[in-house]
């Protein structure tokens, strides 16, 4: 009986839930609790901390259907897609997880019975690896489950020990579950020797007993367990019967959806057609996951990744943009299992086809510069591109080699992809080194101790800004010491806290701690770990120590100036969505006391007419007066009501909700005002691209807007004195002078032109002839680049056929201008002879076969270069 992919992963998920685990929804694929990460990798990463003991373990078993990307870092397939029957960068990986629960036998005991009874796959069909050395899982399959010994091999930990995910946490050894498609592909061949890909690896079941340290050693888990991980896909096209992961009924669409817009069959060519299917999946859920194209980190990844798809795109005849079009079978696909994709799908599309449009032009840059390349090789006679400008080209200009390969052949050239493989080699090394993790700084295990020890702290702070509370700890210098003494800096944790910890883009609370021995001021809030709050705090009188009772006390005034902030930030979204549409969503923000940040979806600048109605409604949303309630709903019902959520934010299962009035709903964990007539003012200060397809409004409110606008008052009349106008006419009097100016400029220009070119140097005297063709290089005083361009244009003039070399230097700079006529540049052009002249006065340039200009830091050389000029155009003729 036919069962689909969506089927597999339910019963998968009850048969465990069947068996006491909970049902944990797939974590982003940005790793939430490990900075060393790149993207989630496998589905244990969201549960490292529960293994290693860093945090109270919630529930004793767990099972996911988890979201995966293995494209950069350490996990990478991105190059085998496509190749292979069975790789991707973007899977679902099912798991079934213990903490300190079960262990190997309910594991493999568990995975038997899924595969043959649930699953229905013959026992006969699978073969089972284990470590070399794991005597006990070998024994519980041959002697339990009944393996017999000719489908039960021994592994080496290439393939046998997994992990850790990342640098450190949970590793140790696994058994792996095989597929044997059959005899007839390869007789001789078994898991651990497979060249025809007669096996399918389609389950592992790790057995993480050992924490792995950054210094190599592998101390014993506290809390030992089982991580099993089986590609969603992998069990899909086994139950199915189809060849490849692509044939499933999971992935088939995507490509079916490619193949209407080419006229190449899939069946003819299946290779494009699968890269396109994985990577236009893994676009789309990393854009409904908040990540951006970049030219870094986990951005750049995402941007390799379109530009390949769309390189492979080509191979199918489709030149113009496609995978935004692709993208919509994905979220119809998985969509209802994944809403946050249906939620972004129009910025899904949008990111993309930007990305798309940037990508030929980018193309288009890159095949001036091969051209310039092959130029250059035919002068010197060389017949194969170099390695290095190949790889100049695929870095900076995502140019692929295969593409510059077909072009070279077309004109009769070879390619040094050797040398291309070794420069992309060393850049690999390079960017791994590099990717130290994105940003956020590893834990202390200072804070898992003492929370593990005197728990969680009680959040106050919703309903009060001054609270009585007890110090539990005080942490200095990353140890937690008996005291903090008057100057000293420290950071002081507290059983229950008035003041919010810096999170969801709001910035941390500060304030004071009084004790009976002592104070403090509260610089900022922190949470490293969740419902743990750090106070860093300054002592300045006395003594402080664990155990004594506190009162801390918020600063309210900065705290209400934080709150208008932020409800400033739900109304700006909701008239940012009112002007532009229903595409904005919040792609970040930070919301201090004096300013608010706020970055949103959008595609193309907002100009000042759009800027001037977005910031009159927030002004009218405030005058409103309208109430700002709060409600916890569960996660569900809160998406059913329309409530925002942040880009690849990933909620618990009970949330906050932010409404104002029918204005906006949110959620949100920040402090809000009660009512939007206290925020006052609104005044919008900037807004600025950040990355493709984000915009960037910064804006003030409140007290902090009233002072920018009566700033901005005084510079106006600041400068209305200045012009001895009237406040009114200041625009006109500035208008004025800038069209007076301009009739200066160019009565400048003339005089300079004049100079230049007039007076009694006969320049045409100058003319010299070299090699037949007419040379005209001189040094003119006191001319920037604007002077000697014009200078060029009479004396080019002039000259009628031939080169004419200018030079000089004033303000300290050397500048260059060189000119060919139209009827020589084939054999000679004005780029190449400024670039050689450049070098003399130390700098460089370039420009057109024509006209060319170069600049220099020595200005005192310009003699030198226009007395090599003879030689440099000499040279150039041959």
């Amino acid at each position: 009986m036919y069962v689909t992919t969506d089927e597999i992963r339910a019963s998968f998920l009850e048969f465990f839930k069947e068996r006491g685990h909970t049902v944990e929804r797939s974590d982003t694929l940005v790793p939430a609790n490990d900075p060393t990460l790149m993207f989630t990798s496998a589905g244990m990463v969201q549960f490292k901390s529960l293994y290693t003991g860093e945090v109270p373990v919630p529930y004793k078993r767990a099972a996911t259907s988890q979201k995966c990307l293995r494209a950069g870092g350490k996990a990478n397939d991105l190059d085998e897609v496509g190749k292979t029957t069975r790789h991707m960068t973007f899977f679902e990986m099912l798991g079934n997880f213990s903490f300190g629960d079960y262990f190997k036998h309910e594991a493999i005991e568990w995975a038997w019975e899924f595969t043959t009874q649930v699953a229905g796959i013959p026992g006969e069909k699978v073969w089972v690896s284990v470590f070399d050395d794991d005597d006990e899982a070998y024994d519980i399959w041959l002697k339990e489950i009944g393996i017999p010994e000719s489908r039960l091999i021994r592994m080496g930990a290439k393939d046998n020990f997994w992990g850790p995910a990342g640098d450190t946490g949970a590793c140790g050894p696994c058994s792996e579950l095989h597929y044997d498609k059959g005899e007839d592909i390869d007789p001789n061949a078994d898991p651990d020797n497979d060249p025809n890909e007669r096996f399918m690896e389609f389950w592992n079941l790790v057995f993480p007993q050992f924490d792995q340290q950054l210094d190599g050693s592998r101390p014993a888990l506290k809390n030992r367990g089982i991580d099993t991980g089986m590609g969603l896909e992998r069990l899909a096209t086994l139950l199915q019967g189809v060849p490849t992961v692509f044939d499933t009924d999971g992935i088939l669409p995507i490509i079916r959806a490619t193949e209407t817009l080419s006229n190449v069959k899939y069946e003819d060519n299946p290779v494009p057609y699968r890269v396109i299917a994985d990577h236009v999946r893994a676009l789309s859920f990393l854009i409904a996951d908040g990540i951006l194209p970049s030219n870094e980190g986990r951005g750049y990844v995402e941007r390799r990744l379109l530009r390949r798809a769309s390189r492979f795109g080509r191979e199918l005849g489709l030149e113009k943009p496609f995978l935004c079009e692709v993208s919509r079978s994905v979220v119809d696909l998985m969509g209802h299992h994944y809403p946050e994709l249906a939620e972004k799908q129009v910025q899904i599309e949008k990111i993309i086809h930007t990305e798309e449009e940037r990508f030929a032009g980018t193309l288009a840059r890159g095949m001036d510069v091969l051209d310039g390349v092959f130029e250059s090789m035919e002068k010197d006679g060389v017949k194969t591109v170099p390695g290095a400008d190949l790889f100049k080209l695929h870095d900076t200009f995502g140019f692929p080699l295969d593409l510059a390969t077909d072009i070279a052949e077309d004109r009769g050239y070879t390619v040094d992809s050797e040398g291309f493989h070794t420069n992309m080699n060393q850049q690999r090394d390079k960017a791994r080194s590099a990717w130290s993790g994105s940003g956020k700084e590893a834990l202390s295990p200072i804070f898992q101790q003492i929370r593990e020890k005197d728990g969680e702290t009680q959040f106050l702070g919703y309903d009060a800004t001054e609270a009585d509370a007890t110090i539990v700890a005080i942490i200095r210098d990353g140890q937690s010491v008996d005291e903090l003494k008057e100057g000293e800096d420290g950071e002081i944790i507290l059983n229950a806290t008035p003041f919010y910890a810096e999170s969801g883009g709001q910035v941390g609370d500060t304030g004071m701690l009084d004790t009976v021995d002592g104070a403090a001021h509260v610089n900022n809030t922190k949470a490293p770990l969740k419902k743990l709050t750090v106070h860093f705090v300054t002592c300045t009188a006395g003594v402080l120590r664990p155990g004594d009772k506190a009162n801390a006390q918020v600063n309210e005034e900065r705290r209400a100036s934080i709150k208008n902030h932020h409800t400033a930030t739900h109304l700006l979204q909701a008239a940012l969505q009112n002007v532009l549409g229903d595409h904005v969503h919040q792609a970040g923000s930070m919301v201090a006391d004096d300013r608010l940040r706020f970055d949103f979806t959008h595609f193309e600048g907002i100009d000042t007419a759009r800027l001037r109605d977005i910031e009159r409604l927030v002004n009218q949303y405030i005058r409103t007066g309208t109430p700002v309630t709060i409600d916890l709903k569960n996660l569900e019902d809160a998406r059913a009501a329309g409530a925002m959520a942040l880009f690849g934010e990933k909620y618990e299962d009970v949330v906050r909700v932010i409404s104002i009035g029918d204005i906006s709903m949110e959620l949100c964990g920040g402090i809000h005002v009660l009512q939007t007539g206290v925020i006052g003012t609104f005044k919008i200060l900037t807004e600025s691209s950040i990355a493709s397809g984000v915009r960037r409004i910064e804006a003030v409110c409140g007290e902090s807007a009233v002072d920018t606008l009566q700033a901005r008052e005084a510079t106006l009349a600041s400068a209305a004195g200045l012009l001895g106008a009237p406040l009114d006419d200041v625009e006109m009097r500035i208008r004025a002078l800038m069209d007076e100016n301009k009739s200066l400029q160019r009565e400048v220009a003339k005089w300079k032109q004049a100079a230049a070119t007039g007076g009694n140097t006969d320049y045409m005297s100058q003319v010299q002839d070299i090699n037949g063709v007419k040379l005209l290089a001189v040094e003119l005083e006191g001319q920037d680049a604007d002077g000697l361009r014009m200078a060029m244009d009479t004396l080019r003039d002039k000259i009628g056929s031939g080169v004419v070399v200018l030079g000089s230097g004033v303000d300290g700079k050397a500048s260059l201008c060189v000119a060919v006529t139209k009827d020589m540049t084939k054999k000679i052009k004005a780029g190449d002879i400024v670039k050689q002249l450049a070098s003399v006065v130390g700098g460089g340039g370039g420009g057109k076969p024509d006209l060319a200009m170069a600049g220099g830091k020595h200005p005192e050389k310009i003699g030198d270069a226009i007395a090599q000029a003879p030689d440099v155009v000499a040279g150039l003729l041959g």
